[in-house]
């Protein structure tokens, strides 16, 4: 719901586009009181521009835990920036890895036993903890001016393969996100923003779709439709808050 707070998550192409050092850093509980095991996410992020050299570093960390399966992603970026009359174009990289945990005492399969013992009956599935890791590869182009921005990323471009203990394997979908905004001058001290971010993994496509209004330079506020495809809508965010300069 916060893409629009945190572009350089899934971009490495923003890394330094904000002309300054920026560091984020997000936390989000689902299913609260449902389930000890649903899912949370966390993310830290720093980056900053090198104007020396035309370019943007930043690191990106994401720890994500949804049921039985926590995976955690480490990315290093490195965005080359160019300046044009109409804004700024950034061309970006992103190198890291996933390193995945399976915690198959959590599963539970349909042919197994688990009144006598514990057997899944399935070889697919692990009994216990394992563990794995592979490298993660990223690209990113972004566009940026004052007034708007759009970006266009794809992660897992080389093949994102994590074999855990026993050979069981997970295959890491690759993704597209394309987004964009542009920031409207109501009045002096009133403006929206309304921005679009799109997701695929080449299958299957959902659109999130906000509004934020910046009032009196400081106060936050706005509302978003996530997770927009052709059957619902995922869910409605309201977004509020305050800008200390």
């Amino acid at each position: 719901s916060h893409y629009i707070y945190n572009r350089g998550m899934v971009n490495p192409a923003y890394a330094g586009s904000n002309e300054a050092f920026e560091i984020n850093a997000l936390h989000r509980s689902q299913y609260v009181g449902i389930s000890s095991s649903a899912i949370n996410t966390q993310y830290f992020g720093v980056n900053l521009p090198v104007r020396a050299i035309s370019s943007g570093l930043g690191l990106s960390v994401i720890n994500d835990l949804g049921g039985a399966l926590r995976s955690t992603y480490v990315s290093l970026q490195y965005n080359y920036r160019k300046d044009f009359k109409w804004g700024k174009m950034g061309v970006g990289i992103g190198v890291g890895f996933v390193q995945s945990g399976l915690d198959g005492a959590k599963l539970r399969a349909p042919d197994g036993n688990y009144q006598d013992g514990f057997n899944h009956n399935d070889d697919n599935l692990p009994e216990s903890l394992v563990q794995g890791i592979a490298p993660d590869i990223s690209f990113g182009i972004y566009f940026n001016n004052e007034k708007w921005y759009a970006g266009i990323a794809a992660n897992h471009l080389a093949p994102t393969v994590v074999t855990f203990q026993g050979n069981s394997k997970l295959n890491y979908s690759r993704n597209l996100f394309v987004s964009g905004g542009y920031d409207f001058t109501i009045t002096k001290k009133f403006s929206l923003m309304p921005s679009v971010n799109l997701k695929s993994d080449f299958k299957k496509v959902q659109t999130d779709l906000a509004i934020n209004a910046t009032i009196a330079y400081n106060f936050l506020t706005g509302i978003s439709f996530r997770g927009y495809d052709g059957n619902s809508i995922d869910a409605t965010a309201i977004f509020a808050g305050f800008r200390i300069k």
